[in-house]
């Protein structure tokens, strides 16, 4: 079925002889490269937060707008069109001009002076990233056929997971290292913050990640020619998702209110760390990065055996009901700041990303299933905006108004992130339930109707 209705729905050319495997898997380990890339970039600033307010003279506020909203921003304005792109155009050349754009405003980033020059950054970095998501998960569904997609998924989905973990490690030691003049043979380093040269650093690995994605192929686009032919405007196209809105309005709330959670313990868990139990900055990152790495590998692991399994017993349904539970599953990272111990704390934030590499391996490709047949780059477009824009951006904001405006204590931020993540991790699983709901209806209409026919 290509209609998007059926639980078991099946792109076109599902038949067709899947392209040679060795390719195949080499384009998946470069988008894995790209996730880790991409959300070392976006996420970096986690690391450093009271460095940069103290050097660029700006409040927790602020810093929760550079963190959510200035970099989701993009995602109104050209996310959902790029998505729109991955679904017509070639999409190799669309993620090489995306890869070079979020890497020059990274580094732009390092050498920023002020919130307004920080911000530009943070725009430019969504607006070269807003083209990985449509361009590897639809690439991606064009090499593998959809009873085999779980164990790809997973691989792309660890990409990202581990970055958080990788990101922390390599920055925690950049801001060990950088103080004692080791990157001062690279003259534009020399005398720079540490935080600063982490940024720069970083930020230029994606010039190298461009130069290995030369390797990759087009790979053919698994539909039909009559849903080529269907391939309509932003409206019309959107107008096929508002059709269905019982089925979407609470699959995409789930996506969003789930990262809300989950963002309200990465993106403010180092800063606990420091306010909260004492660590240095660099002993932050490096210590919750192991635990962040140590946690995502185990779930990847999991997805890439589980997730194609929950396909074959329940289909999309099933999927959308194991992501309620992930949702639960995630909870204990909100509640760090209750831990007795740093080490405690550590384990408990580094809990997340176990749930986020099974929860986004399960709902990508969900999304995948139960999408129309020529709107999926625009559904990982949408999953990408909401997952950022809403869930990305309101989780740590919240937690900075909370404790800003309504503790006014910065230690405080524990009971800001136990408030924040656990009340939107429960409604995540409250709107998962009520889309596997509209799911079952769909499939009882669909079947009425064939049986009608």
């Amino acid at each position: 079925m290509t209609n998007g209705v059926s639980d078991a729905a099946m792109p076109a050319g599902e038949g067709l002889r899947p392209p040679a495997k060795i390719a195949a898997w080499l384009a998946v380990l470069l988008f894995c490269i790209a996730q880790i890339v991409s959300t070392i970039d976006r996420g970096m600033l986690a690391l450093v937060i009271d460095p940069v307010r103290a050097d660029l003279h700006i409040t927790d506020v602020q810093i929760a707008l550079l963190q959510g909203f200035a970099f989701a921003v993009f995602y109104v304005t050209v996310g959902l069109p790029l998505g729109m792109a991955a679904d017509r155009v070639n999409r190799k050349r669309l993620l090489l001009a995306g890869i070079i754009t979020w890497s020059l405003a990274t580094i732009a980033g390092g050498f920023a002076q002020n919130f307004g020059q920080m911000f530009a950054s943070r725009l430019f970095i969504g607006f070269g990233e807003a083209v990985l998501g449509p361009c590897a998960v639809t690439m991606i569904g064009d090499l593998f056929p959809a009873s085999a997609r779980g164990r790809p998924m997973a691989v792309y989905v660890y990409g990202s997971i581990i970055a958080y973990g990788l990101g922390s490690v390599v920055s925690g030691y950049v801001l060990q290292l950088a103080p004692q003049g080791v990157f001062d043979f690279i003259a534009p380093l020399r005398g720079l913050a540490p935080w600063r040269t982490a940024f720069a650093l970083v930020g230029s690995f994606g010039f190298f990640l461009a130069a290995m994605m030369l390797l990759l192929r087009e790979p053919k686009r698994q539909r039909s020619a009559s849903e080529t032919a269907a391939l309509r405007g932003m409206g019309a196209t959107l107008a096929q998702f508002f059709a269905r809105r019982r089925l979407f309005l609470p699959l995409y709330g789930a996506l969003a209110t789930f990262a809300m959670g989950g963002a309200a313990a990465s993106g403010w868990g180092p800063v606990l760390l420091t306010r909260n139990f004492g660590f240095t900055a660099a002993s932050a990152g490096k210590s919750i990065g192991s635990g962040q790495l140590l946690w995502a590998t185990l779930g990847a692991c999991i997805a890439s055996l589980l997730v194609d399994k929950v396909t074959l017993r329940g289909g999309s349904r099933g999927k959308v009901l194991f992501a309620a539970v992930l949702a639960l599953i995630a909870i204990p990272s909100s509640l760090a700041g209750m831990a007795s111990s740093g080490t405690v704390a550590v384990v408990l934030l580094s809990e997340v990303m176990f749930a986020s590499a099974l929860y986004g391996t399960t709902m990508l490709s969900a999304i995948m299933e139960v999408s129309p047949a020529n709107a999926r780059g625009l559904a990982v477009a949408l999953y990408a905006f909401v997952m950022t824009m809403i869930g990305g951006s309101l989780g740590p904001l919240f937690v900075a108004l909370l404790t800003e405006r309504v503790f006014h204590d910065p230690t405080a931020v524990r009971w800001s992130m136990a408030i924040v993540g656990t009340a939107a991790l429960c409604m995540s699983a409250l709107l998962a339930f009520t889309a596997a709901r509209a799911l079952s209806a769909e499939r009882a209409a669909h079947a009425a109707e064939s049986h009608a026919g």
